[in-house]
């Protein structure tokens, strides 16, 4: 029988593992049948890359990568030129080494350990949309900084009172809000989310000029240069107590 041999993960499999695995499934079938808890968010359909994994070795035997496989890995976490979604992948005969991803682009899963009194607050497009020029811009972004994702808070600024503030992360922040939006592993700061709630962010290219907007509809006033804006006093005052 062939063997697969997962190497150490922080989280999911701390010693690494090593098994004789059943053919005619796919890996993570596999993983999971030897209770290695990868999560598979879209249960095994294709539908997520929360199952992206690094064949260290035995990448050349596998069964042929599909079109929607394919689009899927563009937007995994940590993409490597052996990756691929073990949901997809199907054991032959030959014996596998897999490396299980530090992250995952989708941080929610019903079968993720049950998240701790403070953990992440899931979000979705309901609460802050993004365009697909958008997601696409967001995207390169995070793959050419080998990033985790973005995180979105609002600071003061200008003379109306506040602007937003976009960052590239490398890791979470228990107390923020996070969720996976047109592809984009997304976290908003847990004080400024009131104020960003029913949010769209486009990115639009005029002429030579690019840059992301903020649809925001609980935005009311803007400063006159653009740079700053601000909220009903209610509002205001809720994020100022914090």
């Amino acid at each position: 029988m062939p063997k697969i041999k997962v190497l150490p993960h922080a989280e999911i499999c701390p010693h690494g593992a090593e098994f004789e695995a059943e053919s005619g499934i796919s890996v993570c079938e596999n993983l999971l049948n030897q209770k290695i808890d990868l999560e598979h968010a879209c249960e095994l359909s294709c539908a997520c890359t929360t199952c992206h994994v690094i064949f260290t070795e035995g990448f050349n035997s596998l069964n042929d990568s599909s079109d929607d496989e394919e689009d899927l890995l563009d937007k995994a976490w940590g993409l490597e030129p052996r990756s691929r979604l073990s949901c997809q992948t199907l054991v032959e005969d030959t014996d596998l080494e897999i490396q299980i991803p530090k992250y995952t682009i989708n941080m929610v899963s019903e079968n993720h350990p049950k998240p701790a009194k403070n953990s992440i607050k899931v979000i979705s497009s309901k609460d802050f949309d993004i365009t697909n020029s958008a997601a696409s811009h967001l995207t390169e972004m995070i793959k050419a900084n080998n990033s985790f994702g973005v995180r979105i808070s609002l600071k003061d600024s200008g003379c109306s009172g506040f602007a937003y503030q976009l960052d590239l992360i490398d890791d979470k922040d228990e107390n923020d809000f996070a969720g996976l939006v047109n592809g984009v592993n997304l976290f908003i700061h847990d004080k400024s989310f009131v104020f960003l709630k029913g949010t769209k962010l486009d990115f639009i290219k005029k002429n030579l000029n690019q840059e992301l907007v903020f649809l925001n509809p609980n935005v009311s006033a803007e400063c006159g240069c653009g740079e700053s804006f601000n909220f009903d006093n209610e509002l205001v005052k809720d994020l100022s107590k914090n």
